[in-house]
């Protein structure tokens, strides 16, 4: 794979064909009223799924960074044990969309990116405070561990095993299965934003084992 430094532009052609990049930039569209495409110099990489999404060069990296501020993006607090580990293979300065799913952005003068988290945990409190759901658990194992640590390893050696692994996925309590307390394994056969169909096999505390073919639907 090569090196950060090394990434060679996407063409439009690429970028006009790929549901990534499409899907994200209308969600800062509709959603926020952020022209994504104004704000990118270059597409530098483009993954094979929402969740890994895309790198790029920005125009200008602090106007871009205004324009999520004024959107109600929350920072990335590394002060704090929850964005810090969340944030752990993040470089430049997060930004993380409030809601399920959710945006995270990082900014950096040489070097953004964007994906879509399936597990937001960022919300806000009555008072408009920034409060973390226990989804943050499920985030952390899934889709910061094993989707972006581990497969990221995987795809510097395999890049065609690694895209068949992110169809495989950690499953604990989360909100999507109001908490229950077990642990298992999905693959999914469709996985979109908004639309996800796969089998799934888990166990619970009792010993009971849980398995069948499971539908999501959910915004994007």
């Amino acid at each position: 794979m090569a090196k950060e430094a090394d990434l060679k532009t996407v063409g439009m052609g690429a970028l006009l064909s790929s549901d990534i990049y499409k899907d994200i930039c209308s969600r800062f569209h509709k959603r926020h009223f952020i022209n994504l495409p104004s704000h990118i110099s270059e597409v530098k990489s483009l993954g094979k799924t929402h969740g890994v999404g895309f790198k790029f060069q920005p125009r200008d990296a602090d106007t871009f960074e205004a324009a999520l501020k004024r959107r109600g993006f929350e920072p990335d607090n590394r002060n704090h044990l929850c964005d810090a580990v969340a944030a752990g293979a993040t470089q430049g300065q997060g930004y993380r969309e409030v809601g399920v799913p959710s945006l995270h952005v990082a900014v950096s003068s040489g070097r953004c990116s964007v994906h879509v988290d399936t597990f937001g945990f960022v919300a806000l409190g009555p008072n408009g405070e920034k409060i973390y759901n226990p989804d943050a658990i499920q985030h952390i194992i899934d889709e910061l561990i094993w989707q972006d640590v581990l497969l990221g390893k995987v795809e510097k050696l395999s890049p065609m095993a690694a895209n068949a692994l992110r169809r495989v996925h950690f499953v604990g309590p989360s909100s999507r299965n109001r908490y229950r307390l077990e642990v298992g394994a999905r693959i999914n056969i469709v996985d979109r934003p908004g639309l996800r169909l796969g089998l799934e096999v888990t166990r619970d505390l009792s010993g009971e084992t849980r398995g069948g073919a499971n539908l999501e639907v959910f915004t994007f």
